[in-house]
């Protein structure tokens, strides 16, 4: 017999379902809820870099989640990149904070905007939930709510895409833990893949690297020095991404993983797998305050 709480979770869920659409969560708080004030702050925050255009069209972007303000050069960075792409449909992959345990959730809600809503592609939810059950890919729905990683880059593509498109928000537990990823994926990636045949696809990997400092559990601030080793390991990691090499850059990326503790594994990997593509980095940045360090990179391909 369920208790209390799991009549709580199913009421909330229940009701998270009900809604028009998923709430600007972080709107007045990390951005500015003011649809002129945001679009502002955004050519502000994504005024810099230029990246050289590919030879084909981008089909996979690496991008922060970290908030806007500390994140400027990297969503710069990766965000230029969507002027080289001709996709429709935009496949996002964020961290699920909040460790779900199912490893891929979605939701068949709209993402709510200070911009405007951004329709998600509930033919491709339907068709992975059908392929997989509803309890695979939707049990966890309720982590879409405050969830951070998703919203930041739906705001973006909101601001730069003036023509029609779909998102599909695809929130990602950690993998860290496992051996063999492939393995634990393969079944997720094969319903998307499936369902986005024959689109025109653009997948984002809202993903942040290293996380260290006491906030994050260790006993005292990095030294000058610490940082420097940490940027060098960040890099190698990221060194896997224009290769291409999901498993090589999943290896790397959990070794040390206790004291590196790098957040944005899964959607870099699942976004690697499922666009088929390398990525060539295009920034790398180490936010600091002095106490706590949060790296993050951009990269495109």
């Amino acid at each position: 017999m369920g208790d209390a709480s799991d009549g709580e979770t199913s009421g909330a869920l229940s009701s998270f379902r009900a809604l028009p659409f998923r709430p600007a969560a972080w709107a007045g708080a990390v951005y500015p809820d003011d649809p002129i004030a945001l679009r502002r702050a955004l050519d502000g925050w994504l005024r810099d870099g230029v990246a050289p255009p590919p030879c084909e069209p981008v089909r996979l972007v690496v991008a922060p989640h970290i908030d806007y303000p500390r994140g400027a050069a990297g969503y710069a960075r990766a965000y230029r990149a969507l002027a080289a792409t001709d996709a429709d449909l935009f496949v996002v992959f964020g961290t699920a904070h909040a460790t779900p345990p199912h490893l891929f959730t979605l939701t068949r809600l709209d993402y709510a905007t200070p911009l405007g809503a951004v329709p998600t592609d509930r033919a491709a939810v339907e068709a992975i939930a059908a392929r997989l059950g509803a309890e695979e890919v939707l049990a966890d729905e309720l982590c879409h709510a405050g969830e951070h990683s998703v919203e930041l880059q739906v705001v973006v593509l909101r601001h730069l895409l003036r023509r029609p498109f779909t998102v599909l928000p695809v929130l990602c537990s950690s993998i860290s833990h496992l051996a063999a990823p492939a393995e634990a994926t393969r079944p997720f990636l094969a319903a998307l893949a499936r369902a986005t045949s024959g689109r025109r696809v653009c997948f984002v990997a809202a993903a942040d690297l290293a996380h260290v400092g006491p906030l994050y559990g260790d006993p005292r601030p990095p030294t000058a020095a610490e940082l420097g080793a940490h940027a060098a390991a960040d890099r190698r990691t990221l060194s896997y991404l224009a290769a291409g090499d999901a498993d090589g850059f999943h290896r790397d990326a959990v070794r040390e993983d206790a004291r590196r503790r790098l957040c944005g594994v899964a959607p870099i990997y699942a976004a690697l797998r499922a666009s088929g593509r390398a990525a060539r980095l295009l920034h790398y940045a180490q936010w600091t305050d002095g106490t706590d360090s949060v790296s993050f990179a951009a990269a495109a391909g």
